[in-house]
């Protein structure tokens, strides 16, 4: 007897019987992410995700943001910009473009709004630790967004679009367009984004606070003779219009050149630019006045109005080629190179309150500075027999990082790191029902102590629409360059990183150990004729956690960072798609997650315990294409202080529609549109907000 899909349960509704239902076959999906060789999606080893470009172009994605927010097993706080897989949190999700990393933030949330939708032919999302393939910082899982690749033939694209609320917030422009072919032995494509993104802000309250006790004046007006007075002259509010989504202009272009020098050699090279422009306004944690307390600190002002501005570029270059010496053999070469040059000013709005001249000369430290990556990978993949596949690489990667938190002076230094790195992968099919795949790696850094990582996992037909897998993997994290090298004086004291020495103090020198994280996954899938079902159940424990702690070993507080922490994780995940006709498709999922700190036995912060999905698909004639997405987002936890409670964050329920239309007498015409968050569904400010229903309308040529 076949297995029955869950979704195969609508067949009992009346008219839905499953016999009555069109022989439709769901088009099989390759995935390189998971295994680092060309594999089917569901002869994964590991639970894996795709968002196609047709599912990206259906969805009227915009940006990266806007594909995640729709992929299934990704969380992406709708304000925050936080990317999280399977509990991980940010930092233990590894974002990557064409297996790339890139220059950037130490977080990614602006990312989410950098890399545009029409670059993109596909994303995959692999759950589950990472760290034999891709080493550090896939605790969690990565991110691969696979930019468009050259084809045969010549097509391409131009589409435009505009949207804004009913009320004119947060309106969207954006021009983009890409072409892709290949003649001959010479193979290229090539894509560009233009686009600009209104405010959506949120009207706040700055609750300031001032240090007490006497105070020395710095160049503040003469009649401001201490810091009394100086407390005196705030006021104990301002009204702040928070800004939630960010005036931005952005401009990306890129491309890819291939060219085949023999039937077994290939060389290629891929080229992408990015320029930003953005500015925000909110309450800072922290900002400087213009005063001096009695032991010739700054005065500080906490909750104090700020605007901050940014003027980033980036530009990636990569070089790389392809050798296949026998049948049997195949290597990779790929040397990469990716600089981000960050310009920052934050001012205070009440700059005459803080004692200055001027705005201008109530800029803070800020984040201005610049951000290299080099990189160079060799890998090998050797098939001698049909039933195995030996993959085996080297890679050396360093990140140098210039800014002006290296030195408690604040002047502009830089420090840097470098990895070495060997790992191998062995496919091994052992019968036609079953296959083991199991790998190691070696990580050498510069600034931490060696990390090894190794996986394992098993896949077993037992029938052909029932296929389980069995997976042990293994993450782990080094401490990033902030963590080991930080130092810098703020209004709440002294950041010193791991590597900072500083007798006054009393801080040493001290190795942060990497963090590390250890998953088992039991999952099972399959496919039949216009269905597929996953479902998967795994814990995770992620040890030696990297946190901020406050010491004080000779009566003076500083701010560094420890390990300290282990956290557990277990989670359920439910997947299923059901094609009833060529005109109605159905996809879900859920995903249960539960999650503890172990050192206090909180929830870890903000991480959903619920997400689910449903989205319909319907064709009501060849020309027209309508798509329901209804996604929930469970209660989540959050402190703004390091030991306080945490605070709940409510669940919420977003709704989105769009619509395509491809006029019958235009066949190289769709003109598409819809409305998000449909019902205008409130978010949390917490983790950002949301300017409730918001619509557009575009239009694309193909050629």
């Amino acid at each position: 007897m076949r297995p029955v899909p869950m979704l195969a349960l609508l067949s009992t509704l009346p008219g839905l019987a499953l016999a009555d239902v069109p022989a439709v076959v769901l088009e099989e999906v390759t995935v390189t992410s998971a295994t680092r060789t060309d594999r089917a999606r569901d002869a994964s080893p590991v639970a894996v995700e795709v968002a196609t470009e047709q599912e990206i172009r259906k969805r009227g994605a915009v940006t990266l943001r806007d594909v995640l927010l729709n992929t299934p097993g990704v969380f992406v706080n709708p304000g925050r910009g936080d990317i999280s897989i399977r509990g991980a949190g940010a930092k233990g999700t590894l974002l990557l473009v064409d297996g790339r990393r890139l220059a950037g933030e130490a977080g990614m949330g602006f990312e989410l709004d950098r890399i545009p939708a029409g670059s993109i032919e596909r994303i995959e999302v692999v759950k589950g630790p990472m760290g034999v393939l891709y080493g550090s910082d896939a605790l969690g899982g990565i991110i691969n967004i696979i930019t468009k690749q050259p084809q045969d033939g010549l097509e391409g694209m131009v589409s435009t679009s505009v949207g804004a609320t009913a009320s004119g917030d947060a309106e969207r422009y954006e021009v983009q367009g890409d072409i892709r072919g290949r003649r001959g032995d010479t193979g290229f494509s090539a894509w560009f984004n233009a686009s600009r993104q209104g405010e959506y802000s949120e009207t706040g309250t700055a609750r300031v606070m001032v240090p007490r006790g006497g105070g020395q004046q710095g160049a503040a007006p003469p009649s401001q003779s201490n810091i009394n007075d100086f407390r005196n002259n705030l006021a104990d509010t301002y009204r702040v219009d928070v800004s939630y989504r960010e005036p931005t202009d952005l401009l990306s272009v890129g491309g890819r050149l291939t060219q085949r020098l023999h039937e077994r050699l290939e060389l290629g090279m891929d080229v992408s630019y990015l320029r930003e422009t953005r500015d925000a306004r909110f309450v800072g944690n922290m900002h400087p006045s213009n005063y001096t307390l009695p032991n010739g600190q700054t005065a500080p002002v906490r909750n104090a109005p700020v605007e901050n501005d940014w003027e980033n570029d980036r530009l990636d270059v990569a070089l790389r080629g392809r050798l296949e010496p026998t049948d049997t053999l195949q290597l990779d070469w790929r040397s990469h190179r990716s600089r981000y040059n960050k310009d920052e000013a934050i001012t205070s709005p009440i700059w005459n309150d803080l004692g200055y001249t001027s705005q201008g000369a109530s800029a803070s430290v800020s984040g201005t500075g610049e951000v290299t990556v080099h990189g160079h990978e060799l890998t090998g993949t050797w098939r001698p027999a049909e039933a195995h596949t030996v993959l085996a690489g080297a890679e050396y990667r360093d990140e140098k990082r210039s800014a002006p938190f290296f030195n408690p002076d604040n002047i502009q230094e830089s420090r840097d790191y470098w990895f070495r790195s060997l790992f191998a992968q062995h496919e091994w099919r052992l019968s036609p029902h079953a296959e083991i795949i199991y790998g190691l790696r070696h990580d050498d850094p510069s600034q931490s102590k060696s990390a090894n990582s190794g996986s394992m996992g098993l896949q077993y037909i037992i029938h052909p629409q029932a296929r389980l897998r069995i997976n042990y993997a293994e993450g782990f994290r080094i401490a990033d360059l902030p963590e080991t090298f930080l130092n810098r004086e703020t209004p709440r004291g002294r950041l010193a990183g791991a590597s900072v020495t500083d007798p006054a103090l009393g801080k040493e020198a001290f190795e942060l150990d990497p963090e590390r994280s250890e998953n088992i996954e039991v999952g099972i899938s399959g496919q039949g004729q216009g269905w597929r079902y996953d479902i998967a159940v795994f814990q995770s424990t992620i040890e030696d956690r990297i946190e901020r702690t406050v010491e004080a070993p000779r009566g003076i507080t500083y701010t560094t960072f420890r390990n300290i922490s282990e956290a557990r994780i277990r989670g359920l995940e439910l997947g299923t798609s059901y094609r009833f006709s060529p005109a109605w498709t159905v996809s879900a999922s859920a995903g249960l997650l539960e999650t503890e700190n172990r050192e206090t036995g909180e929830k870890l912060e903000f991480e959903p315990d619920l997400q689910a999905r449903i989205e319909v698909d319907w064709r009501p004639a060849a020309a027209w294409e309508l798509n329901l997405a209804v996604r929930h987002t469970g209660s989540q936890r959050y402190t703004d202080t390091p030991g306080e409670p945490l605070a709940r964050v409510d669940p919420y329920t977003l709704t989105d529609l769009r619509v395509s239309y491809m006029p019958p007498a235009l066949e190289r015409v769709d003109i598409f549109g819809g409305v998000e968050n449909l019902f205008d569904t409130r978010v949390d400010t917490a983790v950002g907000s949301d300017p409730g229903p918001f619509g557009y309308v575009g239009v694309r040529y193909f050629y």
